[in-house]
């Protein structure tokens, strides 16, 4: 297996010390990049004491020969170019674990990517995990083992350490090879089809955009102990803290921490100080929010019955249950008998959201109900049903 060879803090070259940060050289790239037609993209940023994250470098590339390290702080607002290759549908951009990545350039630049083909997804399609990090891709894919003793780096202090640019360029320069190795075993498998239907959901830009405030609710921890009535009350309570974490610009856990919007939406309080003493408000923030957050719950109080969140308590309909564990019993062995990860064509929470819609347009909108998994899965499971 081959090692890739880590520099040393004092040697240099010329291309690792090298950040991009003028608008002319970054038009050059981009120019390159489209009439190559595809690169592979990755970023490095800063995301600890802030709700958006705090881009340090992307780092760009053509092939195992050629990339570029852009310095992201210098070139704020000068990102026309870059925008324009995310956005062409001319031009395939190739990432590990896509999502991310592409959220924070589509924050950085304005822009929605087009044509995205994940390695980290794709991989599940003929075999290995859906799951898996780059560092087992390469060492699957490409037959080699990268150092990652900087995935903590500070990526915003200047200049850079020889071993952070290393680190950094190993991130893409083999991902080219990585996709094609894939997409060669897929097309043996006859899953070339499959692996552009699914790549074709990153063109979606609904995915990138800030979550919706109404819906943040159902993410906070310990939500699914709450009855509807309390939901309402978190819903906005959550949302109330979302609007305030993105002004902000600051974790939503240095606003209020999950537990006491729980408390809150229990015990439902009228007054300042029964936020400290009920639900364990801290005295600042008590003083900071206390109106606002009471002012929330007042109007979770007065919603509607008829407009509650469904609840998210889990059936404990035996039936429901048992036919949950049949269905995913098959798609586990199916995907056992086709090389193929079974959570791409469901998981337990889809299937247990698919079997509590007993609306059919509803459950229709199931991915099972679609494309590849369909014709693979959903169309034996549908019939099992009927």
């Amino acid at each position: 297996m081959k090692q890739i060879e880590t520099k040393t803090e004092d040697e240099t070259s010329p291309q690792d010390y090298h950040l991009v940060n003028s608008t002319s050289e970054l038009k050059q790239i981009c120019t390159l990049i489209a009439a190559h037609g595809r690169v592979a993209i990755d970023t490095e940023f800063v995301w600890e004491r802030t709700y958006y994250p705090n881009l340090g470098i992307v780092q760009l590339a053509l092939h195992e020969n050629e990339a570029w390290l852009l310095d992201m702080p210098a070139l704020a607002g000068k990102l026309e170019p870059l925008a324009q290759v995310l956005a062409n549908p001319e031009i395939e951009k190739i990432l590990h674990d896509a999502k991310q990545d592409l959220t924070i350039l589509r924050i950085a630049t304005g822009f929605y990517p087009k044509n995205i083909f994940d390695t980290r997804l794709a991989a599940g399609f003929i075999g290995p995990s859906a799951t898996l990090s780059l560092l087992d891709s390469c060492s699957i894919f490409a037959n080699l083992t990268l150092d990652k003793g900087e995935t903590r780096s500070n990526w915003l202090r200047r200049p850079l350490t020889t071993n952070q640019f290393q680190y950094a360029l190993d991130d893409v320069l083999f991902l080219p090879m990585i996709r094609d190795e894939i997409v060669g075993q897929a097309e043996s498998l006859g899953r070339e089809e499959w692996l552009k239907e699914e790549m074709k959901l990153y063109d979606n830009p609904e995915i990138y955009d800030d979550p919706d405030i109404n819906q943040v609710y159902s993410k906070v921890k310990g939500a699914g102990r709450l009855n509807r009535k309390e939901l309402a009350i978190l819903l906005k309570l959550a949302a109330w803290r979302e609007q305030e974490a993105r002004h902000r610009n600051r974790p939503r856990r240095h606003i209020i921490a999950d537990e006491p919007l729980i408390e809150m939406a229990l015990n439902q309080p009228q007054a300042i100080e029964q936020l400290q003493k009920k639900c364990g408000l801290s005295p600042r923030a008590a003083q900071s929010y206390g109106k606002k957050l009471l002012n929330e719950i007042k109007q979770g109080l007065q919603t509607a019955e008829t407009d509650w969140p469904a609840s998210m308590r889990r059936s404990r309909n035996p039936k429901t249950a048992d036919l949950s564990r049949k269905i995913l019993d098959f798609i586990a062995e199916l995907g056992q008998q086709e090389n193929l990860d079974p959570s791409l064509i469901a998981t337990r929470k889809e299937v247990e959201n698919f079997l509590s819609n007993t609306n059919l347009s509803t459950a229709n909108e199931s991915q099972l109900m679609h494309g590849w998994r369909f014709k693979l899965a959903g169309e034996k499971i549908n019939y099992e049903l009927g």
